[in-house]
């Protein structure tokens, strides 16, 4: 195995705390459209976001009626009239957009990685201009080089074509690479696919057996870990 030169990652729930991140725009978009923020109004928008993002990646939705459809369901999850939904993707977007919100440790391990020269990229199933703008909020978009989004690769994770053009426009190969996501079916699977190496960020501890077949390379519950892993100086 070659040494390690260049090291991908996933954004959302991996350098992303995309929860945090997700209920202040949903905060905005339930007091626009009159819906109490409630456990039952957070809990109705996971369910149909992880459907439409399914949808999304099984090449039956764009990119654009997946931000409008999520607020159509979730307006009817909620008993509400579903037709605001158009007005509040675009609201939603642009309060999500705007922030940075980082998970414990995520700045300092890609900061860590930068200074040794390791070549960073971030591989994501996200909107184009949604991520990047989220990168530039954390202030960690310099130390990203390649950024791949699913939205203007024109293909999403698992398909690993989209690893293969981050690999691709870092000049290196799959062997001296990996990939570090919170997902083993999305972000496994995709590396796996690409022969690159999987780290697996797994902060809630779930036990390897959900990853169904996708093979872990590395495991790790806090990003600090990833330069111990990949024995790094």
């Amino acid at each position: 195995m070659k040494p390690v030169r260049a090291v991908l990652f996933d954004l959302d729930h991996t350098l992303f705390d995309t929860e945090k991140t997700e209920r202040r725009a949903l905060g905005l978009v339930a007091r626009t459209a009159g819906v109490p923020l409630g456990a039952r109004a957070i809990e109705a928008y996971r369910l149909v976001n992880t459907h439409v993002w399914g949808e999304y990646r099984a090449g039956r939705l764009t990119s654009k009626e997946l931000r409008v459809l999520r607020f159509h369901l979730w307006l009817q999850k909620m008993d509400r009239n579903p037709a605001p939904a158009t007005r509040l993707a675009p609201l939603y977007l642009r309060e999500f957009s705007s922030r940075g919100d980082l998970i414990s440790g995520a700045a300092a391990a890609v900061r860590s990685m930068s200074r040794l020269g390791l070549r960073l990229g971030v591989v994501t199933n996200g909107i184009d201009r949604v991520q990047r703008r989220r990168l530039k909020a954390s202030e960690l978009s310099e130390a990203f080089p390649v950024i791949v989004t699913s939205e203007r690769a024109g293909f999403t994770k698992p398909d690993p074509r989209i690893i293969e053009l981050a690999l691709k426009r870092l000049r290196v190969s799959a062997r001296e690479a990996v990939y570090v996501g919170d997902d083993p079916h999305v972000d496994g699977l995709a590396a796996n696919r690409a022969s690159v190496s999987f780290v697996w960020f797994n902060p809630r501890r779930s036990p390897k057996g959900t990853a169904n077949g996708v093979t872990i390379d590395h495991e790790i519950f806090r990003l600090q870990e990833i330069r111990t892993v990949l024995r790094l100086p």
